[in-house]
């Protein structure tokens, strides 16, 4: 029997958790949940902070949080990893990865995405359906990139930076961490951290504050 735990249960986790399913239809899944709206224990759904618990150790865990809390995702899947809990990734059949891309611990990769070559995608990254990302770019931890985001070759993009629907970046642009870029944005110039932003012409919202 194949053991799935999903931290964090919205819309996003059914997905994924659908996902899944298609994939292993042929086997016995046993499917548990990590839900922040939970106090206690109901069926197979238990309080969002008690997926340290051993008697979960040989689950193979999905984090399954949205765009809104990035910084959060980032921290779980680290607490995950130096737990040594099993955080695999998940692509996609319609999806292309090229041989040479790097794909870390805890990725997403939704369908009919396309991931040139030397591609480095790290850890508990969320590409959402038909994201193109072309050769040469990283992108940082806890990323989310929704659907029909283009990014050209030579893109680097820090963590926890979320990019909106069918934006796309040209080469050679430098995109930093905790960055917002709203939908239908064209990026071609590089971004500092904790910028939100949006338009073509890009337009910078806000900067936001972070506490140190």
């Amino acid at each position: 029997m194949k053991k799935i735990a999903y931290i964090g249960f919205g819309s996003l986790g059914k997905q994924i958790s659908a996902f899944i399913k298609e994939r292993n239809k042929d086997k016995n899944l046993f499917e548990i949940y990590f839900d922040d709206n939970l106090t206690g224990t109901k069926n197979n759904a238990y309080p969002f902070n008690n997926f340290f618990d051993e008697r979960f150790a040989d689950f193979d865990f999905y984090v399954c949080l949205g765009y809104k809390n990035l910084s959060i995702k980032k921290e779980i899947i680290r607490k995950l990893l130096e737990a040594s809990r099993s955080a695999p990734s998940f692509i996609h059949h319609s999806s292309y990865v090229h041989p040479s891309a790097t794909i870390g611990k805890g990725v997403i990769i939704y369908p009919g995405c396309i991931i040139d070559q030397n591609v480095t995608i790290k850890d508990c990254v969320i590409l959402n359906n038909s994201t193109v990302i072309s050769h040469n770019c990283t992108i940082g931890e806890s990323c989310f990139l929704a659907p029909s985001v283009t990014f050209s070759g030579n893109v680097t993009i820090g963590c926890c930076s979320f990019v909106g629907s069918a934006s796309v970046v040209t080469n050679d642009i430098a995109i930093g961490s905790n960055v917002v870029i709203g939908i239908g944005s064209v990026v071609t110039q590089s971004i500092e951290d904790n910028i939100h932003c949006i338009g073509n012409p890009l337009k910078i919202l806000s900067k936001k504050i972070v506490l140190k």
